[in-house]
């Protein structure tokens, strides 16, 4: 009996490893998807695809939030005043601004 025990071991432990690092790895990836807009980079604004520059923003856009972006980084809420993105700043798909990594309210 005592063999059997020692046996199964390895494989709990492969199991709770796999478990583990399964839960880990999938909100990393929900971030990165997460992170789809137009950012707004020396002075021109990018693409953003996965949190990675896809290119340049050739087309005005709009969020699902009813918020527009224009080619020159101006900001048009669906409800408040105007904004224009700064250098570093991106705005997300759903209409927040992001400025270091964290996300601002549409009351700016």
């Amino acid at each position: 009996m005592k063999g059997r025990e020692f046996a199964t071991f390895p494989i709990a432990a492969l199991l709770s490893l796999g478990i583990a690092i399964a839960i880990i790895a999938v909100p990393s990836v929900a971030i990165a998807a997460d992170m789809d807009g137009v950012m707004m980079s020396g002075g021109k604004m990018m693409m953003m695809k996965m949190g990675k520059p896809a290119g340049p923003m050739d087309h005005e856009m709009t969020m699902s939030d009813g918020t527009r972006v224009l080619l020159d980084g101006t900001v048009k809420f669906k409800y408040g005043p105007d904004t224009h993105l700064h250098d570093g700043q991106m705005i997300m798909m759903d209409g927040h601004i992001m400025n270091g990594g964290k996300a601002q309210g549409m009351s700016q």
